[in-house]
């Protein structure tokens, strides 16, 4: 595109499910021979990042449902990926947490995940790829939070 031409920003969404929906196929066939999807590396990635972390976290840091995630949690228990215990801060809840078998898994995923995005990202230059992830970063970071007493939504209708 060149400066003269000015996008059709009506474009952005489908273009946006067009590359998640592309990307999200060649990274499930990569790890069909795991025995993990997409959703279950989600999980995985998060708790090896963060540690134990409560159901209600780990859908907020993934976007799932509480019924995707308690069926996401229950594969991985069944796998022997992840276990949940009970939460030292609440005792009404359950922490989730990756077993050893979970984080060496999780090594191996993140290996598959490196391969995917490199041959996806491959059409991109280094410096292509830094803009598209400075970007993509910035789209996609949560808004500000919200001081006392300003309205919760924002955005215009």
């Amino acid at each position: 595109m060149t400066a003269e031409q000015v996008p059709n920003l009506s474009q952005i969404g489908p273009l946006l499910r067009q590359a998640q929906r592309h990307s999200a196929r060649a990274f499930a066939a990569a790890l069909q021979p795991l025995g993990i999807e997409g959703r279950h590396y989600g999980v995985l990635f998060h708790l090896d990042l963060y540690g134990p972390l409560s159901q209600r976290r780990l859908m907020d840091l993934t976007g799932d449902d509480r019924s995707a995630m308690v069926r996401t949690i229950d594969d991985l228990e069944r796998l022997g990926l992840a276990i949940r215990r009970p939460d030292p801060a609440d005792r009404r809840a359950h922490a989730v947490d990756l077993t050893d078998a979970g984080h060496q898994l999780r090594a191996k995923a993140g290996a598959i995940a490196e391969e995917v995005a490199a041959a996806i990202l491959g059409v991109f230059t280094p410096a292509e790829r830094a803009t598209l992830f400075d970007l993509l970063e910035r789209f996609a970071a949560p808004p500000a939070p919200l001081r006392p007493g300003e309205p919760a939504e924002r955005f215009p209708q």
